[in-house]
């Protein structure tokens, strides 16, 4: 982002100000080296009054860890079948990206906690199939959560859940941030991936109303990668819950949150469920509206006046 384009921002605080974002951000952007810029970009959004809850992915780290552990795994993504050794290997994997963000929170100057405030349920036998440890999620307590942010503090939410026995499950990172982000009534939910964002016909969608991108996901949804797919998939339930606003990003581009977030082009491609910025024919009911815009330039100079002659 150009230092002029920081001007921009003013135009965003009154409308951003107080509400919530909930960020999902995959693991293969956490493992990048970039990733400290990522929490910069975050300290800015509690800078102007912006509540942040950060939700996180664990695949790239549960593969690594599984090979070093000589664990083959039943599934990466919370999706497929959890076996008992993949659910250690998931816990230990989400464990250590849990602690990573915590202390690049701290060096951002910013508070955080790990929560278990995603309650789950087994999922069940699908297909035929016993999920064994994969989870689908219950409920978000949204108490907990309401009373860190009130705090100050960003919940660092991992992919995983709990029952009321205390038992564990592994959730994929898509479903836990659309979870949160319908319970807690967020403004935005924000999608940022470690493979690109949503390509069309060579070029990214930079807005997509609700009808437009269930039309376009029906279309193309075998163009694109599953981790996109799912995105796409998970933002478009989100809005039509309401939540707001839904953003798939590249996570690995350089001020990609703040360039989408505070720039009228973006740099990802964004779902909303009403009327956003577009431009259309003027209709007689916008007479009035015209008007008004046409009289306030004029009392401010900005237009000459002229008669209608």
């Amino acid at each position: 982002m150009k230092a002029a384009d920081l001007r921009g921002i003013l135009t965003y605080i009154p409308s951003f100000r107080d509400k919530l974002f909930v960020l999902s951000v995959d693991s293969a952007v956490l493992e990048d080296e970039r990733a400290a810029s990522l929490f910069l970009d975050i300290s800015v959004l509690r800078s102007l009054n912006i509540r942040v809850v950060l939700v996180h992915g664990a695949s790239a780290r549960i593969k690594k860890i599984a090979t070093e552990m000589k664990v083959k795994v039943s599934n990466l993504d919370g999706l497929g079948v959890t076996d008992e050794p993949t659910l250690r290997v998931s816990e230990r994997a989400a464990n250590s990206y849990s602690h990573d963000i915590l202390q690049n929170l701290a060096d951002a100057d910013l508070r955080g906690a790990v929560t278990n405030a995603v309650i789950a349920h087994p999922a069940g036998i699908l297909g035929g199939v016993d999920q064994q440890w994969t989870g689908r999620v219950e409920r978000v307590d949204t108490r907990f959560l309401e009373t860190l942010l009130e705090n100050g503090i960003i919940p660092v939410i991992p992919p995983m859940g709990v029952d009321g026995d205390g038992r564990t499950y592994r959730v994929n990172s898509d479903g836990v941030a659309l979870e949160v982000a319908e319970a807690l009534k967020a403004e935005k939910l924000i999608f940022l991936t470690g493979s690109g964002s949503l390509p069309m016909n060579g070029k990214k969608p930079a807005q997509l109303s609700v009808e437009e991108a269930t039309d376009w996901l029906k279309k193309k949804k075998g163009d694109l990668s599953g981790e996109i797919a799912s995105k796409l998939e998970h933002g478009l339930r989100a809005c039509k819950e309401g939540v707001s606003r839904a953003h798939i990003l590249d996570g690995l581009a350089d001020d990609a949150l703040l360039v989408e977030l505070f720039s009228s082009e973006g740099v990802g491609t964004m779902v909303y469920a009403d009327e956003y910025t577009e431009i259309r024919k003027a209709l007689k009911k916008d007479v009035r509206s015209i008007m008004g815009l046409i009289g306030s330039s004029v009392a401010a100079e900005e237009l000459a006046k002229r008669t209608r002659t």
